[in-house]
């Protein structure tokens, strides 16, 4: 996939555009200019001048602005999205070991619990025996509990309900939305102050925002809490059924009117 600056360098080169042309009709420095096309983003002074670099040498060269914009905020994403998946392969062997570790952990010292508290009862309470095999007869008929009702009547109530999102848009943001593992096409670009998207999942959502703070949003019918401040780029805001409480603003207290 060709980055941001070689396709626009691209594109200049096919209209034949001097680039010097470029720094003199849009009053900008061409070192700018060059520092886009090398895809040296680190040179230009915050987010604010990048948008705007971007945006006069596409509208100099005759690209659409918006899809620029687009793909600057595409290559962030992938290049933050690269940079945490070479972390995770490196802590992925360490961790597998550890997490194997503490599962056996666990399961000796579960059995041996129940080692102890079945030595401590037949010691505490001595039986003939004649009655020994009935005794643990009955420990083994009572060691599952009934099903509770309740709680499968509040697991049935979760699953038919889902996700509810609607967002509101404040400023200019990039946004993709990922329902259930599926890209919702309609809620995949650059939104405008002022519109609002809704969306509905069964049991878990995948936010990319360009723009953190740029939104606000109710979940479930609640408000929810901010995710960023404005301009920061945010990746894999995953929302579950078990952790969509952790958004919203004040536990549950505020509820969309």
């Amino acid at each position: 996939m060709a980055s941001l600056g070689k396709e626009l360098k691209r594109e200049r080169e096919l209209r034949g555009i001097p680039l010097k042309d470029i720094a003199d009709s849009t009053k900008i420095s061409i070192k700018l200019f060059q520092a886009l096309e090398n895809d040296h983003l680190d040179e230009i002074p915050g987010e604010f001048y990048i948008k705007g670099v971007i945006r006069a040498y596409a509208r100099s060269i005759g690209l659409e602005e918006e899809y620029a914009i687009n793909k600057y905020y595409e290559d962030s994403l992938f290049e933050k999205e690269t940079l945490e998946k070479e972390q995770k392969k490196e802590k992925a062997s360490s961790s597998t070991n550890e997490k194997r570790m503490n599962f056996f952990n666990f399961i000796f010292i579960f059995v041996l619990i129940i080692l102890i508290f079945l030595a401590f009862y037949f010691i505490s309470k001595p039986q003939k025996a004649s009655t020994l095999p009935q005794e643990i007869a009955s420990l083994d008929k009572q060691a599952l509990p009934p099903p509770n009702p309740i709680t499968e009547a509040l697991l049935e109530i979760r699953e038919e309900n889902g996700l509810n999102l609607e967002i509101s848009f404040l400023q200019e943001t990039w946004i993709q939305v990922y329902s259930d593992g599926e890209l919702i096409a309609d809620l995949n670009g650059l939104k405008k102050p002022g519109e609002r998207i809704r969306a509905r999942a069964a049991e878990e959502m995948i936010l990319h925002l360009g723009n953190a703070g740029g939104i606000s949003y109710f979940l479930n019918g609640r408000v929810g809490k901010p995710l960023g401040s404005s301009g920061t780029v945010m990746k894999n805001i995953k929302i579950t059924l078990d952790n969509y409480h952790e958004f919203l603003l004040h536990g549950e207290d505020m509820k969309k009117e």
